[in-house]
C-alpha cells in the first residue's frame, strides 16, 4: 500500500498544480485525496478537481504535494446606474499553482513544515511568483482523539521580471477530533477545523521605477478558516474515507479575496 501510494505522490507531483490546500496541522503520513470543489470569489464562479497526497518517508519525514485543475470560471455583472449593462464571462481553464515541500517532525511536538510554490498555468491569474513557505509547528495531544496544532508561517518570494512581492507572516491552528474512532480498524469520523491569519509585512516592489517610487502599496491582512467532516470504511484492506468540506476565506485584493469553497472529497491512508 505504502508504495503505491508512493508512486501515486510522483505522479501527481508531475502533473498537477493547484490552489494553495488548507490542511490540519498533523504528524507525517501517508495518503491520496482527491475532491470537486465549487468556488465563490469575488463574484467569480470556478469548479476545481484537487488532489492532495503525502508520502512518509519515515515517522518524522513525509513529502506532499497539493494540486487541482481548474475547469472553468463564470463571472457575471448587472447594473442600472443610468443604463442597462450585462456582463458575462466565461473561461475554460486550466492548471493552478503547484505546492509541493516536505514536513519533519524534529521533537514528539515540534516540527517544521517547508513548502514550495510554482506559478500557476492557465487557471489563475494571480500568485504568479515563486513563493518559499518557513512553518514551525507544536502538536498537542489533548486526549486520545483530540490532537490541536499551531503553527507561525513566514512566506518569502523570487524576483521575477524586476518585480518583489512583500515578505509574508501568518499565524494557523487547527483541531483534529476522531469520536467514536476504531483503532485497530482505522475507520470511524474525523471532524477539523483549520483556521490561517496572514499578512504582507512589508510593500512589494516595482524595481522597473526608480527607488523612491517603487512600492506598490499593497499590504495586506486576511483569514481563511475551514471545516472537513470524514466519515472513515474499511474498504478491502484500506481505511477510505468520504467528506464534505467549507472554507471561508476574506481580505483584499493581494491577499485572501472574499469567497466560498465547497467540496467533496475521498482520502484514502
Amino acid at each position: 500500500m505504502n508504495k503505491l501510494i508512493g508512486c501515486i505522490l510522483l505522479l501527481v507531483s508531475g502533473v498537477c498544480l493547484a490552489t494553495e490546500n488548507l490542511h490540519p496541522i498533523m504528524p507525517p503520513t501517508t495518503s491520496v485525496g482527491v475532491q470537486g470543489t465549487i468556488e465563490l470569489n469575488e463574484d467569480v464562479y470556478s469548479a476545481d478537481m484537487d488532489v492532495s497526497a503525502e508520502y512518509a518517508l519515515h515517522p518524522r519525514i513525509s513529502v506532499y504535494v497539493d494540486g487541482a485543475f481548474r475547469f472553468l470560471s463564470y463571472s457575471y455583472e448587472y447594473s442600472t446606474e443610468g443604463y442597462i449593462h450585462n456582463y458575462c464571462n466565461l473561461h475554460v481553464n486550466g492548471f493552478n499553482e503547484t505546492y509541493a515541500g516536505i514536513k519533519l517532525l524534529m521533537l514528539p511536538h515540534l516540527g517544521m513544515n517547508l513548502g514550495w510554490r510554482f506559478p500557476p498555468g492557465e487557471g489563475s491569474q494571480i500568485n504568479r511568483f515563486h513563493r518559499l513557505n518557513l512553518e514551525p509547528f507544536a502538536l498537542f495531544h489533548v486526549s486520545k482523539r483530540l490532537l490541536v496544532g499551531t503553527a507561525f508561517r513566514y512566506n518569502t518570494f523570487l524576483e521575477d521580471k524586476n518585480y518583489m512581492p512583500g515578505n509574508e507572516v501568518g499565524f494557523k491552528a487547527s483541531f483534529v477530533w476522531k469520536p467514536g474512532w476504531n483503532d485497530s480498524l482505522n475507520t470511524g469520523w474525523q471532524l477539523s477545523e483549520t483556521f490561517l491569519y496572514q499578512a504582507r509585512i512589508e510593500e512589494s516592489e516595482n524595481r522597473n521605477l526608480d527607488k523612491p517610487y517603487r512600492g506598490m502599496k499593497d499590504k495586506y491582512r486576511g483569514m481563511k478558516m475551514k471545516f472537513d467532516a470524514m466519515r472513515y470504511f474499511k474498504i478491502v484492506s484500506i481505511p477510505v474515507g468520504f467528506g464534505l468540506n467549507y472554507e471561508i476565506h476574506e481580505g483584499t485584493l493581494f491577499g485572501f479575496e472574499t469567497g466560498h469553497r465547497i467540496g467533496i472529497e475521498m482520502k484514502v491512508w
